[in-house]
């Protein structure tokens, strides 16, 4: 449910077309939002082990399904993404082992990671192969 609080709201700008990837965008906007609801609270660190536990389940499930579409199209862009969700998983980790070792700023850097990765590789390089997935019957 939206609220005030909440960093990124679901459009249909967002959407790639592909109702299942959609669904896991979703997924990782509510995830957003709940660390930024927790920071503005000023609980970041509370949430942040089921945060980051959420955001490497997104990372295997959503990037595995994504590659796997890309792949099975052909879609000439798949090594480019894949070396994204590299670099996404990498910091993703990088964070966690921060987090682990008592580093205090986590939860923030790990907003500002998020809030950048939703504006650029969601809202730009996703959207890279919505029409060469869909024009493949792939909805």
């Amino acid at each position: 449910m939206p609220t005030e609080t909440e960093t990124f709201r679901w459009t249909e700008a967002y959407s790639v077309n592909v109702a299942k990837l959609d669904e896991q965008h979703r997924t990782l906007f509510n995830t957003v939002n709940e660390l930024n609801r927790a920071l503005v609270s000023g609980e970041g660190s509370a949430v942040l082990d089921p945060v980051l536990a959420r955001l490497v389940e997104y990372a295997t499930e959503h990037f595995d399904l994504e590659e796997t579409l890309m792949e099975q199209h052909r879609f000439p862009g798949l090594s480019t993404h894949r070396t994204q969700h590299k670099m996404f998983r990498e910091k993703v980790g990088k964070l966690l082992e921060e987090h682990k070792n008592g580093r205090t700023g986590v939860p923030v850097s790990l907003m500002l990671f998020l809030q950048a990765w939703l504006k650029q590789h969601v809202m730009k390089t996703d959207k890279q192969y919505t029409g060469f997935l869909n024009a493949r019957g792939v909805k």
